[in-house]
């Protein structure tokens, strides 16, 4: 088992709600199947929450206020013990991602932010980016054999792939990754990887800013998990 490269949890919620969960040292990356109809009811738990719609919409409720979210248009956040909740009324099955780990915000975070487009400075790959309190997502759109550099951040970095074939290296690591893979860069780890397929590869990083203040702590639970 790689910690750079972790292995999958299929989570069912009940009949219809499937996670595909993992867990990246104190933080939990989940991928979220949402059919029509499905409900997430009001909750709240310790741990910060992030996350973005992948495919299809969700009416989303952040603390009493509702907005549709749309893929790659909107990240919400949601902060420590911030109530939120969500719907999906409309006929598609709804794809989304969601990061949680407990943060150090002396505030309780929910706010919904705006998706930017931008330019990679290194590659001049298509990007977009959200910047929040303690992380920063960048969805890259890779060309056919284009390249991502060997590079390191200091903060940790995990990649979620969202269609056709990427072959990523971490120090001495490499594996050839598609949709349902997480790769994890720690800080100050290099990295690299390239698309080994024909068609342009979209790419999740998310960012996790360094705090000395984190609480480490594995948040594998039922209750990090059950909740989305």
């Amino acid at each position: 088992m790689s910690k750079y490269f972790p292995q999958p949890k299929i989570i069912k919620i009940n009949y219809d709600v499937e996670l595909i969960v993992f867990q990246c040292e104190d933080t939990v990356v989940q991928l979220v199947s949402i059919p029509p109809g499905a409900t997430f009811e009001l909750h709240k738990h310790p741990e910060s929450q992030i996350g973005m719609q992948i495919a299809g919409r969700l009416e989303f409720n952040l603390n009493g206020t509702k907005e549709i979210l749309k893929p790659f248009e909107q990240v919400y956040v949601a902060g420590s013990n911030v109530l939120h909740g969500s719907i999906n009324y409309f006929s598609e099955t709804a794809l989304a991602f969601d990061v949680k780990r407990i943060t150090n915000s002396d505030e309780a975070e929910e706010e919904i932010l705006k998706v930017t487009p931008t330019q990679d400075e290194v590659t001049g790959f298509d990007r977009q980016s959200v910047i929040g309190s303690w992380f920063e997502i960048l969805i890259t759109k890779i060309p056919p054999k284009g390249v991502i550099p060997i590079r390191s951040y200091t903060t940790e970095i995990m990649g979620i792939i969202l269609n056709g074939r990427l072959a990523i290296a971490i120090e001495k690591q490499q594996r050839e990754l598609e949709y349902g893979s997480v790769y994890y860069a720690p800080a100050d780890v290099p990295y690299g990887g390239h698309n080994l397929s024909d068609e342009t590869v979209s790419l999740i990083e998310i960012l996790i800013k360094p705090s000395s203040d984190f609480s480490v702590k594995n948040i594998f639970s039922k209750t990090a998990i059950a909740t989305s």
